[in-house]
């Protein structure tokens, strides 16, 4: 019996979730499982007093039109070994879609990477695989970037 036979890999488009993608298949390869890279995008908008607006510049087509782009874009180079590699896109919350795509996906663990931030950038921007970490019902294998 395989311990895991579902990976989500969290992508954002950053070296550090390339670098995520580059160990998150390799290990569903010896371990025969299979892995989804999943990009959580969020609709910019306004928010009023009576309800929000969103902006008209960044309709959820089009944006989720772009996000099939890139997701396809970062995971061509991984697609030529034998892992079966899905993608999923969620609009809304990243650490909340990924927690919820984990469970409703099947996924048995979470790989992801971490931008390396401290101090006041991340009292500000806070950390997703943080957040992930935390709450994730799953193991979370958390990949930082290499310092270069």
């Amino acid at each position: 019996m395989t311990l895991f036979t579902h990976i989500l890999c969290p992508v954002d488009f950053s070296e550090a979730s390339d670098v995520a993608l580059g160990h998150a298949v390799p290990l569903a390869e010896r371990l025969g499982a299979r892995v989804t890279a999943l990009h959580v995008y969020q609709l910019m908008g306004l928010i009023y007093p009576e309800d929000v607006l969103i902006d008209p510049m960044g309709s959820d087509a089009s944006m989720r039109r772009a996000c099939e782009e890139r997701l396809e874009k970062a995971i061509a180079r991984f697609k030529t070994g034998g892992v079966q590699i899905a993608t999923a896109l969620r609009e809304g919350l990243p650490y909340v879609e990924i927690l919820e795509a984990a469970s409703t996906l099947g996924a048995d663990l979470i790989v992801m990477g971490t931008h390396g931030r401290s101090g006041i950038q991340r009292a500000l921007v806070g950390s997703v695989t943080e957040r992930v970490l935390r709450n994730a019902a799953v193991p979370v294998l958390s990949v930082r970037e290499p310092e270069g």
